[in-house]
């Protein structure tokens, strides 16, 4: 009989340390050089197969934001293991860990099993840069006794192991099973579209207003530049910038945060 796993992985660090290219690479196998900021999160599904053993992997690629406590500790809920992801080229971004962690505990009212991800590998070799940190830093918690493993997304290195070590751990009965409450399930089963211009000052103002929506609402928000990726609008039959795709209507130009939250509210409690 085979023995069905499914387990919540959160991704979590600093804006800009890279755990969406690190994801996209572990998921779908690619890497873009230049990725719009998470808001609210990312999420994805991934399953594997053994023999007699099958795990499924909720992954929540958690948005970054400057004031943790924004993204809201019930996005944190349930996780049954992290990745604390930091910036091999930036001290700054491993010093902040600590809060990190101090986050998803209170979350879950435990410790949780955490890898230690160092990023951007290939920056760091290029500039010669020391690869480790004081792991004191991370005083008295299980981070600091955790993995430590060393990636580059860019070029695909140790990507699937930093994602392995925490499945092993899942194989072997180590890691809990999530409790992850219905309403946060129907948030991240929406998903907003936005259409952009870079650097264009209406796409700003939307892209705050999508932001405030996003620390609300565990909902998954894909940026994407009409200017880059001039087909996926067109597809979409986008003509103004900026537009937002929710729940099947199209929003033209900057829209009011009160329509927004008023949208995702009919959206959850119509599912």
């Amino acid at each position: 009989m085979t023995k069905m796993f499914q387990r919540k992985i959160v991704l979590l660090g600093d804006p800009g340390v890279g755990k969406t290219s690190l994801v996209q690479r572990y998921i779908f196998d690619t890497f873009k050089k230049d990725y719009m900021t998470t808001l609210g999160l990312n999420f994805y599904v991934r399953t594997f197969e053994y023999p007699d053993v099958k795990v499924k992997l909720m992954i929540w690629d958690i948005a970054g934001q400057k004031s943790r406590r924004k993204i809201g500790l019930r996005y944190l809920q349930g996780a049954s293991a992290a990745l604390l992801a930091y910036d091999l080229t930036n001290e700054e971004t491993f010093n902040n860990l600590p809060g990190w962690y101090r986050d998803l505990k209170e979350a879950n009212g435990r410790d949780v099993p955490v890898v230690i991800v160092g990023t951007k590998l290939d920056l760091a070799q290029s500039q010669h840069l020391p690869l480790a940190y004081n792991v004191k830093k991370l005083g008295d918690t299980p981070a600091a006794k955790a993995n430590l493993i060393f990636t580059s997304a860019k070029t695909d290195t140790n990507v699937d192991a930093a994602f392995n070590l925490i499945i092993q751990e899942i194989v072997s009965g180590l890691i809990p099973a999530p409790d992850i409450s219905p309403k946060i399930m129907k948030e991240i089963a929406t998903k907003i579209l936005f259409f952009v211009k870079k650097d264009d000052a209406w796409s700003k103002i939307a892209l705050n207003h999508i932001e405030k929506v996003g620390n609300k609402y565990a909902i998954e928000v894909e940026t994407i530049d009409a200017e880059t990726d001039p087909k996926i609008a067109e597809a979409y039959g986008i003509t103004s910038l900026p537009t937002i795709l929710i729940g099947g209507r199209q929003l033209v130009g900057i829209i009011q945060i009160a329509h927004l939250e008023s949208i995702m509210h009919q959206i959850i409690e119509n599912k």
